[in-house]
């Protein structure tokens, strides 16, 4: 088939403004009446001034920022790094998906790619339907950095070569049709930019369709977006690209949303393909989040051969396998997606228990494999629990795997909170909406059938007990608490049917406001300055 090559090359000018400020100066010539100034005079100009120096602090503050940021990709070559990657355009309605756009790039900053679009057109013999298969190559720019996770450059020029009866409407690439009408920059966003730093647009064009899960009964689609960026995007005034990592080395992490109180890193290693092992624990190793990354050969993930490979060999007392499509995989583990879906990517899910010595130890742990170029990689994330620590009991440890997410920030893996807030103090009680950043309490306790002496204090009917337990010394009186900035919340009964880690404008949409309407119970722990840092939701069957 013959081909017709059409090249675009938009020259660009430079204008120079310069502009010239004029200042003008006034002599005024007071009386000696005017020449002290009111003692209100004096301090309302010490006031300005200390606006003034606010505001250059700020404005200092917010250039050292810039500038720790600039130097925090000091030697970062983008356009090596972008050699690295396959972009494909997306797109957010299915009409789009007649449009396919592919681009990669080389460490000079030039560019190759592909397109297919299918067209339906009028043509002299009457209506034509087809499809133009083009290629094009193009050159980049100096390129200029914007933040840490932001870069821009513009398009210098592009070639395309389409089939020779391709009309002319359709011989350009989905996303860079601007190209021809002035529109030359592309921008950059890294790994590990924050989604909602992101343009809206951008936003809409990357996770519009993916990233979540059909939950409930009812289907209802929930979405599940990164914090941040797992992979390299590329943005133009036409269209959105995503990247996939050919290079053979993972660059993709699994991070824990929740920094958890009373837990420190103690191992960390990254290792030159990007695999990594991560272990946090609390300080007498009761609790221990495993976070690693491995290679793996095939397609689908065997959960016990990936338990070998973190812990070698293991005389399990039971093991029970989810995600699987066995026995287990039952409603109780199709409803609960926090488990099963991680960034709209089905993980699968173990549960076991085995002896480490004269000690149990409990274990829950997800699997996920995404398709990273042709090596293969499984995500693992482990909970294990020896006892209950000073802060994290095993509930709040479990209810940790459900908010995990993608990141593209290897400075994240670590769940670690630190203890920097001990002592710390943990309370029960009947949770209400405070103001703003707090909450509302009044400190309850579990009584059991067996603690006679609580049943009498607090005037429960012992023949009242609902699964074992009751309720004791509600009265009504709610102490208010701060909520730290830092605060991690996990609920039983996800607002959305799947993110049980909640915001704290969240958790204020899910607590009631007043005491008619019921509080929720809650666990929460204090810091030693009081303010909350934890806060969950006990399960009462």
């Amino acid at each position: 088939m013959s081909r017709k090559v059409i090249a675009l090359i938009l020259m660009s000018t430079i204008t120079c403004c310069l502009l010239s400020g004029c200042k003008s100066a006034s002599l005024t010539v007071s009386d000696k009446n005017d020449e002290t100034k009111s003692e209100k005079d004096a301090d309302e100009e010490d006031a300005e001034k200390s606006e003034e120096k606010s505001e250059e602090t700020s404005e200092k503050e917010e250039e050292e920022k810039e500038t720790d940021e600039a130097q925090s990709t000091e030697g970062y070559d983008l356009y090596s790094a972008l050699s690295g990657q396959e972009f494909e355009l997306s797109s957010v309605n299915p009409y789009d998906s007649n449009y396919r756009t592919w681009i990669e790039f080389k460490e000079d900053g030039s560019f190759s790619g592909s397109f297919l679009k299918d067209y339906y057109v009028e043509s002299e013999d009457g209506e034509e339907d087809g499809e133009t298969d083009g290629s094009f190559t193009g050159q980049l720019g100096k390129c200029t950095q914007v933040d840490q996770y932001t870069w821009t450059a513009d398009i210098e020029e592009i070639t395309y070569e389409v089939p020779a009866n391709a009309p002319s409407e359709y011989s350009n690439a989905s996303g860079l049709e601007g190209f021809e009408n002035g529109s030359t920059e592309m921008t950059f966003y890294l790994p590990g930019k924050d989604i909602e730093e992101l343009p809206d647009d951008v936003n809409t064009w990357l996770f519009g369709n993916d990233f979540g899960a059909l939950v409930g009964y009812d289907m209802d689609w929930v979405s599940d977006a990164p914090q941040d960026l797992p992979f390299y995007v590329i943005s133009t005034d036409d269209g959105c690209f995503s990247g996939r990592n050919v290079s053979g080395k993972n660059e993709l992490y699994i991070k824990n949303k929740a920094k958890l109180p009373g837990i420190i890193n103690q191992e960390l290693t990254i290792n030159s393909d990007g695999t990594y092992t991560c272990i946090d624990a609390d300080e007498d190793g009761n609790i221990k989040f495993i976070n690693t990354c491995f290679k793996y050969d095939g397609f689908d993930v065997d959960v016990e051969e990936c338990i070998q490979k973190i812990y070698g060999d293991m005389d399990y007392e039971y093991i029970n396998i989810y995600g699987n499509g066995g026995e287990y995989d039952n409603d109780e583990w199709i409803y609960k997606p926090d488990w099963k879906w991680l960034n709209g990517l089905k993980t699968k899910m173990a549960i076991w228990g085995a002896y480490d010595g004269d000690s149990y130890v409990s274990y829950q742990a997800r699997f996920i494999s995404p398709y990273i170029d042709d090596d293969r990689y499984v995500f693992a994330y482990v909970v294990e629990v020896h006892s209950a620590s000073e802060v994290i009991d095993a509930e709040t440890a479990y209810m940790a795997l459900g908010s995990l997410t993608f990141s593209g920030r290897e400075d994240e893996i670590s769940c670690a909170g630190g203890t920097d807030a001990e002592p710390y103090t943990e309370l029960l009680i009947y949770c209400l909406r405070g103001q703003g950043q707090s909450l509302l309490g009044d400190e309850v306790e579990f009584v059991f059938e067996d603690d006679t002496d609580k049943i009498e204090e607090y005037g429960l009917d012992p023949d009242d007990f609902y699964n074992d337990y009751q309720i004791g010394g509600y009265d009504s009186v709610y102490d208010e608490y701060e909520i730290s900035s830092q605060c991690v919340i996990y609920v039983q009964y996800a607002p959305d049917g799947m993110h049980r880690f909640l915001t704290i404008e969240e958790f204020n949409s899910y607590v009631p406001e007043y005491d008619i309407e019921g509080g929720r119970l809650m666990n929460i722990v204090l810091d030693k300055d009081g303010k909350v840092i934890l806060i969950k939701e006990p399960y009462t069957p």
